[in-house]
């Protein structure tokens, strides 16, 4: 991926009144009584859907929420059989999965902001450091680079980045060194920067929010040596994929396009990743249904675009067509055409998994699935609204508003397991081997995995 069972909603309705005719032949001529008329009389099915056993919590440990952009944010992860957690005073604490006996603690006024990435923690301290930890609790390095706020750390081969806003830093990893530091400004039209980027071949992209005839998001590219911004390309709404030295962006062309009566274009600019340099522009078109809802969006299921190693799927109202991201051909024909589902109702969330395209509700956060195999398409029982999502090979989670965590097997999409949370402030699901750890109600919760869904 470039960059990380549908039950038919059965409606009722009914509308009726009950004559009784009260009264009695001992009471001659007594008036009728018309029972009350309702104006609406409507029932809506929840879904059915075989009931799932109860899941038992193995052990759970307090979370402790950190004030941080605004709210209140905790910070856990879990990675090859630990839970790393930060704990009272800002410490972070290591704990074995299976069991949750702490093992070790370290430093002080950490910060909710960690990664892990081979046997390692990197991590945000208050002081404005960046600190590199083993798994088993040794400091490797600490970088006093002095960011007191960061969106995000990425970890790239040997370059540790981390970003805030306008401001991303280069870190050694091995050593923790700063090698440079880019800033940006406002003063350049740059509004905001995203919290992660993209490196190949020695060149660093990262996209920016900026101001200009209109606000669009524009990519830089820097020297991954040096820092040096090497070339910029603006108006587009994001970057597909890097691949084979070029970058795959998708346009925004909002008051540059002179649609034609009836149809769209979608137009995807392909760069050489050293220069910036247009090598293709790419048109794909596509008619609009007569009775569309809504002709005029654009966006979402009613035009956008996503790279999935070869395929380039683009998402055309009441279609999802798939191209070849590697061949373009002018008015060319799609590999695949599946019917999509209403673009009313369900949005893409720009992934594929097991074949299958993912589409979240727009009422109740509900996932459906289409299947690439086949066209057909499947979702989650509505009536029930979802809060937390999460998918981990074979199981996909599901936190909803009543405070119930729903385990689905992602191939059958039936429910596996339901855990009670007791809170519906779901935080992101983790999962380590045969373990799940549920985040909510300010504490984390370890329940043990079946088999199906412990080896995915």
């Amino acid at each position: 991926m470039s960059r990380t069972t549908r039950k038919t909603r059965k409606r009722i309705f009914s509308t009726g009144a009950a004559i009784l005719l009260f009264g009695a032949a001992v009471l001659g001529t007594a008036a009728p009584a018309l029972a009350d008329k309702p104006v609406l009389s409507h029932s809506t099915s929840a879904g059915n859907e075989p009931a799932a056993p109860l899941a038992k919590a193995a052990w759970s440990i307090p979370l402790v929420e950190l004030a941080e952009g605004g709210g209140d944010r905790t910070a856990a992860i879990a990675e090859e059989g630990r839970v790393f957690a930060l704990m009272d005073g800002g410490r972070l604490a290591a704990y074995e999965g299976t069991t949750g006996k702490r093992l070790w603690t370290y430093g002080k006024s950490l910060k909710p902001l960690m990664v892990y990435e081979q046997s390692t923690i990197y991590g945000l301290a208050g002081d404005g450091s960046i600190y590199a930890v083993t798994a088993d609790g040794a400091r490797k390095w600490v970088s006093p680079i002095g960011v007191k706020e960061a969106d995000g750390i990425d970890i790239i081969g040997d370059t540790v980045y981390v970003m805030n806003n306008l401001v991303f830093y280069a870190l050694d990893r091995a050593t923790g060194k700063l090698r440079w530091k880019v800033a940006e400004k406002k003063e350049d039209s740059y509004i905001e920067g995203y919290a992660s980027v993209t490196e190949s071949e020695g060149v660093v992209l990262r996209e920016y929010y900026v101001e200009g005839v209109h606000s669009s998001i524009q990519v830089d590219a820097y020297d991954k040596k040096t820092g040096k911004r090497l070339w910029t390309y603006s108006d587009i709404y994001s970057v597909l994929t890097v691949r084979g030295g070029l970058v795959y962006t998708f346009l925004d062309m909002f008051m540059r396009e002179d649609y034609e009566s009836g149809s769209k274009n979608l137009h995807i600019a392909v760069l050489d990743l050293k220069t910036g340099k247009m090598m293709e522009h790419r048109v794909y078109k596509w008619t609009i249904q007569q009775d569309s809802a809504s002709p005029y969006h654009f966006g979402g299921a009613f035009g956008s675009a996503m790279a999935d190693g070869n395929a380039l799927y683009l998402f055309q109202d009441y279609t999802v067509a798939q191209y070849d991201l590697t061949a373009y051909k002018p008015d060319g024909n799609p590999v695949k055409r599946w019917k999509a589902p209403d673009p009313e109702q369900f949005y893409p969330l720009f992934k594929v998994h097991q074949g299958r395209l993912l589409y979240q509700n727009q009422h109740d956060n509900a996932i459906g699935l289409l299947k690439t195999v086949n066209g057909g398409f499947i979702r989650t029982p509505a009536g029930r609204t979802v809060v937390q999502t999460d998918l981990y090979g074979n199981g996909l989670y599901l936190g909803l508003a009543d405070g119930t965590l729903i385990a689905y097997d992602f191939s059958t999409f039936k429910p596996v397991f339901r855990f009670n949370a007791g809170a519906k402030d779901f935080r992101p699901t983790l999962k380590s081997g045969g373990m799940l750890y549920v985040q909510a109600g300010g504490k984390l919760t370890a329940v043990k995995l079946p088999a199906t869904l412990a080896k995915s």
